[in-house]
């Protein structure tokens, strides 16, 4: 079957201790998935290099187009915000947007890559529209813009991944994303997004993620970084059923849980104020489900854990429940496993590149 490129997008996360490619070919009533690729950033070499590296072998060894890749960028850099306008022409409010631009991004307009999307008229007030606007740091992307360049890669759309987040999500749980929270755990950064009849009500980016929890442990059991990674990717939280047990490998895990929990006691008190922030705006609604993506949701037990701690359900998001893909060379159950950390990656893929 011949594929037409003008249909192929490849989503590109850079995150900070791997690169992830997805591609998916875009059809007319639904996307394919095309390649799933994930390379390691070693831990001993210096980041430049080991991206540098990584981008090489993404190219040489799985053929990567390099003319049809969306780039995402994420963390601090990147400020998501939801604004209400009142109705005005088009040209009228893309000037008025910059001078209120300035009210809700902490840099100046002249530092920053700025754009924005209409959702639609506020239920609420009629007459008003409520916008997205989006700011990232132009530093930050130029740095990314020239690390790509050495390795010929020129992205066509470079995108926020929390917007990837929404997109991918939006996308798998149709008529589901009401009410709920996207709450993605990274290696250094934990990504919030709170729903509101099934737009972004807030997005907070949460400075904890993966990296301090293996720290902690690290610290605490007295073992070196990677080796404390393995501990963690293997032990998780433990759940009530677990404790009865007696083994070795469960007293391990009780310490592994012990930390663990403690380590993420920050991370839920965050969650749960703004839980509380959105009640209080949204007359008394309140958030119904988390969907549970990043790394750190693949941690064993970590969406019972959070649920114990919320009081809500908790579920895995899974990016390629609304993707086909051929099943002899991509296993549903696989996917489903591997899904969290593909995230970003499949909602960067879903932007469609026009015909270069």
């Amino acid at each position: 079957m011949r594929i037409e490129i003008s249909k192929v997008t490849i989503g590109l996360e850079i995150g900070t201790r791997a690169i992830k490619a997805v591609e998916l070919l875009h059809k007319r009533k639904n996307y394919e998935l095309r390649k799933l690729v994930k390379i390691k950033l070693p831990y001993e070499k210096e980041r430049e290099v080991a991206v540098f590296e990584a981008l090489r072998t993404l190219i040489r060894d799985h053929r990567i187009n390099t003319r049809r890749i969306v780039l995402g960028i994420g963390g601090d850099s990147v400020i998501v915000r939801r604004i209400n306008f009142p109705q005005m022409k088009r040209r009228e409010f893309e000037r008025a947007i910059k001078w209120e631009a300035e009210k809700y991004i902490p840099y100046s307009i002249d530092e920053i890559c700025m754009d924005f999307h209409i959702l639609k008229e506020t239920p609420e007030k009629r007459g008003e529209l409520s916008v997205i606007l989006v700011g990232v740091k132009k530093e930050v992307v130029e740095n990314s813009l020239k690390l790509l360049q050495k390795v010929d890669i020129v992205p066509q759309i470079v995108d926020a991944n929390v917007l990837a987040l929404y997109n991918v999500f939006n996308l798998s749980y149709k008529g589901g994303i009401k009410k709920a929270a996207i709450l993605e755990i990274g290696h250094n950064t934990t990504t919030l997004i709170l729903m509101s009849k099934g737009n972004i009500f807030l997005v907070r980016n949460i400075n904890l993620g993966g990296a301090l929890f293996t720290q902690n442990l690290a610290q605490e059991l007295k073992m070196n970084y990677p080796d404390a990674e393995q501990v963690k990717e293997k032990c998780g939280f433990l759940i009530p059923s677990e404790r009865a047990e007696t083994t070795r490998e469960i007293e391990l895990r009780e310490k592994v849980d012990k930390i663990m929990r403690k380590s993420m006691d920050p991370l839920v008190e965050e969650v749960i104020k703004s839980f509380d922030y959105y009640t209080s705006q949204t007359k008394g609604e309140r958030i119904e489900k988390v969907i549970l993506s990043g790394g750190s949701s693949c941690l064993p037990n970590a969406d019972k854990f959070l649920s114990e701690e919320l009081g809500i359900p908790v579920i895995i998001g899974n990016p390629f429940e609304g993707i086909i893909y051929n099943k002899e060379k991509f296993s549903p159950f696989s996917l489903a496993t591997i899904g969290p950390l593909f995230s970003v990656g499949v909602g960067l893929a879903l932007r469609r590149i026009s015909s270069l």
